[in-house]
């Protein structure tokens, strides 16, 4: 897969169930999970080229019902960091807390940023992002709470870091392709 993308999504009040199984339904579409915070959803996507993500959000994702808006976070072909293959990270959201973090780097030094986020043991994987974000990471731990305190002490410490936001997934609300 040479194109990734992730799409969070905000939908009609009670509606995340709906939205979910419709995403499942998109080939490029490779997980999708409920969240708690400002987005009811974080969709992941990956493809042959970007060409066939765009089209995916565009005449697919945005036409589903109950969705009242998306933000696309386009990732990046430079390298990220992937420390898990797909049947470990299976393991882990079956046991695991887990969240994305979507961080502002106050320099365009990601790379920097990214080698010091692999040196954080419950970060799984990070992708530097094109957009409102430059990089995005996948952390997971035994609680939410942990989950919190990592940010806190680990993450938000990294030097030319501007802000951080927090994407936690709800267990078992959603699927992985």
């Amino acid at each position: 897969m040479d194109a990734k993308a992730f799409v969070l999504i905000v939908n009609e009040s009670g509606k995340e169930d709906s939205v979910l199984s419709n995403l499942n339904g998109i080939s490029s579409v490779k997980n999708a999970f409920g969240t708690f915070g400002a987005y009811d959803i974080i969709a992941k996507l990956e493809s042959e080229n970007e060409d066939n993500i765009q089209k995916d959000i565009s005449d697919k994702i945005r036409k589903i019902s109950n969705i009242r808006s998306t933000l696309t976070l386009l990732v990046d072909s430079k390298p990220g960091i992937s420390k898990t293959n797909r049947s470990e990270e299976k393991v882990l959201e079956d046991h695991m807390a887990q969240a994305y973090v979507l961080i502002r780097c106050s320099t365009t030094n990601e790379s920097d940023v990214l080698k010091n986020l692999k040196q954080i043991p419950e970060i799984i994987s990070a992708d530097i992002l094109v957009g409102n974000y430059e990089i995005i990471c996948k952390i997971v731990a035994p609680t939410y709470n942990e989950i919190s305190q990592i940010i806190s002490t680990k993450i938000r410490k990294i030097p030319n870091l501007k802000s951080t936001t927090t994407i936690n997934v709800i267990h078992n609300q959603g699927f992985n392709k």
